[in-house]
């Protein structure tokens, strides 16, 4: 409350039916260097696994959260961040998911940055670093092709400013 309105509201909410660190806690024998389609069981198989093995795929959560905060806070990926609070939450199937305050550590009220986003040279350079920094890459990752369905959504990351949207 001391530090104001955050800037930025972030949901972070790994799938662990798709990931493989989740099923090799789950004590799947996988060999993460050398993953094969056809190593991998089915969707349903995965969800299965998950479910039976909650510890671990909270284990799995812990593990890859505490790298992102370790990236986004100490690494200063964002810039220098002042303060952050979150949350841990469960879905209806029990996967856990994160929502997270972050404040950073500049002197913009949220009325100032409203104004300097309508900036066209300021929302651009803006626009172009989040670009930057924040990636969602699945063009290692390979769809199960006997499976209806073949999307994989590794991480799925929103960010979110209050009082207005940047984009």
């Amino acid at each position: 409350f001391n530090q104001g309105l955050p800037s930025i509201f972030m949901t972070i909410n790994p799938a662990d039916i798709h990931s493989r660190i989740a099923l090799y806690f789950a004590g799947v024998d996988l060999d993460l260097d050398k993953i094969l389609p056809e190593t991998i069981p089915s969707t349903y198989e995965r969800a299965q696994i998950i479910a039976a093995h909650p510890v671990a795929t909270a284990r799995f959560f812990n593990v890859l959260i505490s790298s992102i905060l370790k990236c986004l806070v100490e690494k200063g990926v964002l810039g220098l961040i002042k303060a952050y609070f979150g949350t841990v939450e469960n879905q209806g199937r029990g996967s856990l998911h994160l929502h997270i305050l972050l404040w950073l550590d500049h002197d913009l009220t949220p009325s100032q940055l409203k104004e300097s986003v309508r900036n066209e040279e300021f929302g651009s350079g803006l626009l172009s670093y989040l670009e930057d920094i924040i990636k969602q890459d699945l063009s290692s990752f390979t769809s199960d092709t006997s499976e209806t369905d073949s999307k994989i959504s590794f991480l799925s990351m929103q960010l979110i400013w209050f009082n207005k949207y940047l984009f």
